[in-house]
């Protein structure tokens, strides 16, 4: 590499710089200075892009549609929204969408030059197995307006496109589980022959659903780089130059083999056999906007993907449990236990508990079975958010570790007093990472009497 020239305090440095045409009375303005400009505009609004962050802004929102068919055609409905992809391209769905998983015909382009350097990865839609579905940004021509030639004296005699249009498309990314990977695929691949295996022989979903909540679970910690980032702590020192932490988790890992480019924005993990679309997880894929790190170096400490994929972690397992119910029917919730129903737990979660309203939720007793934990205590309503906030930054509960965990119930939700005709809220507890700080200690004056907590 050649060594470069150096350059004075306050000396303009303008190579790379953003275009702006420099409109004057008496220039000759021609289509190319308005796609100048036009193209100025776009490399701002990326920059501001990249700055607030890559992710889903609000919306585009993925469920199984209705209209699938069991060995049949399969649909999933997008809601409307927005994201920003790692180039900084606001994309924006404006209506709800459903959206057939089938691949497309062979078409001529309609890309009006809007987006040339999405053009996304070729893959085949042959044979049902793990997908990412990503969302990106394509342009295309519409309307006619008439346009004049140079010696038609103004008059328009043929036409053009009046507007090049900025939409979205889908894509779906097969994905590959490593039989020779991280002990977490291993299990996975093996996971899923057996899945496959039992749908085959006629199993019923209720059936299976054990496996198919410890599949769900798994690839969704694949996702979050689990396994890669329990390894940190034992060295955290960047080498050549950047960390090995800057990149982990599925996405990235589409990304380095170029599966996923740097236009599209992950929106679910789809996982579809013969049968039919088996679930949709967004949130094992799916993040909220954040900027990028600080720093190159020390990316975990430096920026706000953890705590986005801690949120992540929460919502993913919060989603995936209220399915739960409609898998396995509400009657039996009370018989699952999380070690056969997932590989881990978010740092903080919510489960609804049955013990006391039996046939309305799970049994705690049942759900934390073979797990080392303090029996539940009280604390106020005061501290949910704190907790769960802090939650964020810490890891999952690996449960094929004995580590100890916190159990609690919530002042508010036991303390209610129902009037003639209401209903009771239904029964809740928190659990937590016994890494995090007890909170059950009882305070004067703030604690009540009856929901405190005594040695």
């Amino acid at each position: 590499m050649s060594a470069l020239t150096p350059v004075s305090l306050l000396t303009p440095i303008l190579n790379g710089g953003i275009q702006n045409v420099n409109f004057v009375n008496g220039r000759v303005l021609t289509a190319a200075d308005m796609t100048a400009e036009r193209t100025a505009n776009l490399q701002r609004q990326r920059l501001l892009g990249t700055g607030v962050g890559a992710g889903v802004i609000a919306g585009l929102e993925v469920t199984l549609s209705a209209s699938s068919v069991a060995y049949g055609q399969q649909v999933v409905q997008v809601t409307a929204g927005s994201a920003v992809n790692l180039n900084g391209d606001v994309l924006q769905l404006v209506s709800n969408t459903n959206l057939a998983l089938s691949a497309p015909a062979q078409t001529t382009s309609t890309n009006a030059g809007l987006f040339v350097a999405c053009q996304p990865p070729q893959t085949q839609l042959t044979n049902p197995g793990i997908y990412v579905l990503t969302i990106m940004p394509v342009s295309g021509y519409q309307g006619q307006v008439p346009m004049t030639q140079l010696n038609s004296e103004g008059v328009g005699t043929s036409c053009t496109s009046q507007y090049a249009t900025a939409g979205v498309q889908f894509r779906m990314t097969p994905v590959t589980l490593n039989a020779t990977g991280s002990p977490l695929q291993t299990n996975l691949l093996t996971l899923a022959n057996q899945i496959q295996s039992q749908l085959n022989s006629g199993a019923t979903v209720a059936s299976v659903a054990p496996q198919l909540s410890q599949f769900r679970n798994g690839l969704a910690h694949v996702c979050f780089g689990t396994e890669t980032l329990a390894t940190y702590a034992a060295n955290p020192f960047p080498t050549s130059q950047t960390s090995s932490f800057d990149s982990y988790g599925l996405a990235d890992s589409l990304r380095t083999a170029e599966l996923m480019s740097d236009c599209e924005v992950p929106l679910a993990i789809i996982y579809w056999t013969p049968g039919g679309i088996q679930f949709v997880d967004l949130w094992s894929v799916r993040r909220p906007v954040f900027p990028l790190d600080a720093s190159e170096e020390w990316p975990l400490f430096s920026g706000r993907r953890r705590t986005a994929e801690g949120l992540a972690m929460f919502l993913q397992f919060q989603d995936q449990l209220s399915g739960l119910s409609s898998t396995v029917g509400t009657g039996a919730l009370g018989s699952v236990a999380a070690t056969s129903y997932f590989y881990y737990l978010p740092a903080a979660g919510f489960i609804p508990v049955g013990n006391v309203s039996p046939g309305t939720g799970f049994d705690y007793l049942e759900f934390f079975s073979n797990r080392t934990y303090r029996n539940p205590v009280f604390i106020e309503g005061a501290k949910l958010s704190p907790v769960l906030r802090t939650a964020f930054s810490y890891p999952p509960i690996d449960l094929s570790k004995q580590e100890m965990l916190w159990i609690y119930q919530v002042r508010e939700n036991q303390d209610v007093t129902v009037g003639s005709g209401a209903t009771a809220p239904p029964l809740y507890m928190l659990f937590t990472n016994g890494q995090i700080a007890f909170q059950g200690d009882a305070k004067y004056d703030l604690n009540y009497f009856n929901y405190a907590n005594y040695v």
